[in-house]
């Protein structure tokens, strides 16, 4: 049974449907200026994030981007949607520890740890959930390089890069600093098809 989708407020109900697309150019102009630290420390006093907006992956599949809906909450809890017309190209969702891959159109689904290994697996860049939360909400592990953009004192674009290789950018459209409702991060009913991690992972084809 499909689930409904749960909106993550005026950005995700504004986010345009796009398809997952490669690109072998540039990145887009990025909007506003390198943040200052007091801006990025206004991140760390909000209990989560959500915007519209893109997701640019460099890795060894060479580079993605999509326009993606995507809410964080403290401590671990995200959810990335990829839109597709009035419904769901691709659906992560991560909380406790736990990860949920969906391809709605697929009507399949993988779930497992929400781990860096887990990610890298799916999207080519070893960061896990937590430690992407963090980074979004002003606070990264050591482990990662991260760089801000603020465009008229808002969030406008996070860059965050594993020192071993790997980039992900997300640009922000609208970003709201209030933490989705928790209905944002249930996972759902079970999917027809219960895929493996390699399974999902080559359906995604982000990784090779």
């Amino acid at each position: 049974m499909t689930r409904s989708r749960l909106p993550l407020g005026r950005a995700g109900r504004r986010a345009a449907a796009a398809l997952l697309l490669v690109v072998a150019s540039g990145a887009c102009a990025a909007r506003g200026h390198i943040a200052t630290p007091a801006e990025i420390a206004t991140l760390r006093d909000v209990s989560g994030l959500s915007a519209g907006g893109k997701i640019e992956l460099s890795g060894p599949q060479g580079r993605v981007r999509a326009r993606l809906v995507f809410g964080v909450a403290r401590p671990d809890s995200l959810r990335i949607e990829i839109p597709a017309g009035a419904g769901l190209r691709f659906l992560l969702i991560a909380r406790d520890g736990r990860l949920r891959a969906d391809l709605p159109l697929d009507e399949a689904m993988y779930e497992g740890p929400a781990t860096a290994a887990v990610m890298e697996q799916l999207f080519g860049i070893d960061v896990s959930p937590a430690d992407l939360v963090s980074a979004i909400l002003g606070s990264p592990p050591d482990s990662l390089r991260t760089s801000w953009r603020f465009d008229a004192s808002q969030p406008a674009q996070l860059v965050v890069e594993r020192p071993a290789g790997g980039r992900l950018i997300l640009s922000f459209e609208d970003p709201e600093t209030v933490a989705p409702g928790p209905g944002a991060f249930d996972f759902g009913g079970a999917r027809a098809h219960a895929w493996t991690l390699a399974e999902m992972s080559g359906r995604l084809g982000l990784k090779k």
